[in-house]
């Protein structure tokens, strides 16, 4: 998108922006010897087909961990015996183990990466992040791959109507799945993040990010101010300040509506804050079919009404329309990766969207939300 990032240098037109603002540094406290647990109720969005991200910023005090069989868990979706469809744990087992597992559920089998780590160094704050994206499960440590598994090229397996848990997994002899330590900016991303996106927002605070991302703050609050899923309380959990240094950015706004398909609307996500030098900035789009072609169009901002084309929406602007084809991943993700110059002056705009080659839509195509995005510092 080399001709994107010259127009965007070419652009003149400011939009307002919003000032980054000071995290509130609180997080959830757990304590392994008493239940408790934060908890959201079941919706299909917390099982995402298309791949998945759960991160969060954690400590973990293995020194008081109460003896014999432990899972402390940071999350976990489905809770009843094996019907698990992910969790990310540590598995003490009954020998003082220290292995933070990651564990996706298919409808095939599953697939699991471990990695092991030593006495008290999960005991200061550290940010963990485990994708899965079909082709393999990844684990990172504060930005960075630490384990990795071959995936089944297959989505989540989702048994329905289970919830999802924030620290604690299953009720089996509670408490012994509970977390022993803080959890915070806890987040669910419908696909698999790279590596640079991580890393790109792992010292942020990210709020109203538009896709069917889920951000957990729990700045004493149990919201979920991107997609809704709001979590309730159970049994005993704490809110305490940490000393994390974070900043909320200003995230890219849907604009529009998408003209649905096969598996529903599409809405396009951006992977992380529209940030002069951000060469991690990409939007995506889920829920498409299984390898199917598409075309991304891009332009200096969107309309406030679609014009039809093949039956569906374009919320693009005409004038200066830049475009790309792709094709869909076997989980029926497309990627837009746009690297923003550095030199790209703040209050810059620019929209996105993408026309999908679907049997179940107008005409065989559908079409996905408009995404606004600004340049913000």
């Amino acid at each position: 998108m080399n001709r994107l990032s010259t127009s965007l240098r070419a652009m003149g037109t400011a939009i307002a922006f919003l000032t980054p603002l000071a995290a509130q540094n609180v997080g959830a406290t757990f304590n392994a010897t008493v239940d408790g647990y934060l908890e959201v109720p079941y919706d299909a969005k917390l099982v995402p087909q298309g791949g998945i991200t759960i991160e969060a910023w954690i400590t973990y005090d293995d020194s008081t961990l109460p003896t014999g069989w432990r899972y402390p868990t940071i999350v976990r979706q489905g809770i009843s015996a094996g019907g698990e469809n992910y969790f990310l744990r540590v598995n003490a087992d009954n020998v003082g183990a220290r292995v933070l597992r990651w564990k996706v559920a298919t409808a095939t089998n599953s697939v699991s990466v471990n990695w092991t780590f030593t006495a008290g160094q999960l005991n200061t704050w550290t940010h963990v992040a485990a994708t899965y994206d079909g082709a393999s499960a990844v684990l990172y440590i504060n930005g960075l791959p630490v384990a990795s598994g071959a995936g089944n090229g297959s989505p989540l397996r989702n048994l329905g109507n289970d919830v999802l848990r924030i620290g604690k997994g299953s009720d089996v002899a509670t408490p012994i799945e509970v977390w022993n330590g803080s959890l915070d900016e806890v987040r669910l991303w419908p696909y698999a993040r790279t590596q640079a996106e991580i890393q790109a927002t792992k010292n942020q605070t990210l709020l109203s990010v538009p896709g069917r991302v889920s951000t957990w703050t729990l700045d004493n609050h149990l919201f979920d101010f991107s997609n809704g899923l709001n979590a309730i309380s159970g049994g005993q959990v704490a809110f305490t300040a940490n000393p994390l240094n974070l900043t909320t950015p200003t995230m890219a706004l849907a604009s529009g509506f998408s003209t649905p398909g096969c598996l529903g609307d599409l809405r396009l996500s951006p992977t992380s804050a529209a940030q002069p030098g951000n060469a991690a900035f990409a939007m995506v789009c889920a829920r498409t079919p299984a390898n199917a072609l598409a075309v991304w169009g891009a332009s200096v901002g969107a309309l406030p009404n679609p014009f039809p084309l093949l039956g569906v929406g374009i919320w693009l602007d005409p004038t200066g329309l830049v475009t790309a084809g792709q094709t869909a991943n076997g989980l029926g993700v497309l990627r837009l990766p746009i690297a923003i110059p550095a030199n790209v002056p703040l209050g810059f705009s620019f929209a996105a969207q993408v026309l999908v080659l679907d049997a179940c839509g107008p005409q065989a195509f559908t079409a996905s939300d408009a995404l606004s995005v600004v340049i913000v510092p």
